[in-house]
């Protein structure tokens, strides 16, 4: 990735860190994007307080942060976290679909903190349940302008 999918400034001149999502079902990415820590900010505020709120009690009742952090310290590399959900713990190659996340600095090295992470299509789908009607509209309309192909409501929302 180059350039951030809202704005289209270069990554590398945008002066901050960037968000790589990148959407897979049946093994095979339907939805790449890579988004600046400014639009991220400007996407994230418009969602709802409400959803805002349920995203981040997901993140913190259904993954145990502390026992992950563990896990990921004894890997030789950082890819091994993406062998399982990092809510559920199911393997990927069970999954039918899921969502990776990772984080780079301004000079295209990736940061490793909470992300890189992988997350299940289950356990987005108990996040997107979560989402309001308005923080969905986003979504949607985020979808529908930046992407072609299948209609919004076919994928649910990475992690912004």
């Amino acid at each position: 990735f180059d350039s951030c999918k809202i704005c289209q400034n270069f990554l590398s001149e945008t002066g901050g860190n960037w968000v790589v999502n990148k959407h897979y079902h049946r093994k095979e990415c339907v939805l790449e994007y890579a988004i600046c820590d400014h639009c991220r900010d400007e996407v994230s505020n418009s969602f709802s307080h409400d959803s805002k709120a349920a995203i981040r009690e997901f993140l913190e009742t259904k993954i145990d942060w502390q026992q992950r952090i563990l896990e990921w310290s004894k890997l030789d590399r950082s890819i091994n976290r993406l062998d399982h959900c990092v809510a559920c713990t199911m393997p990927r190659e069970w999954m039918l679909g899921f969502t990776i996340s990772a984080q780079f600095r301004n000079d295209g090295s990736l940061i490793e903190g909470a992300l890189p992470l992988l997350l299940c299509s289950h356990c987005i789908s108990q996040i997107t349940e979560s989402l309001s009607p308005q923080s969905r509209k986003t979504w949607n309309q985020f979808i529908t302008m930046y992407f072609e192909g299948p209609d919004s409501k076919d994928y649910h929302p990475g992690i912004f």
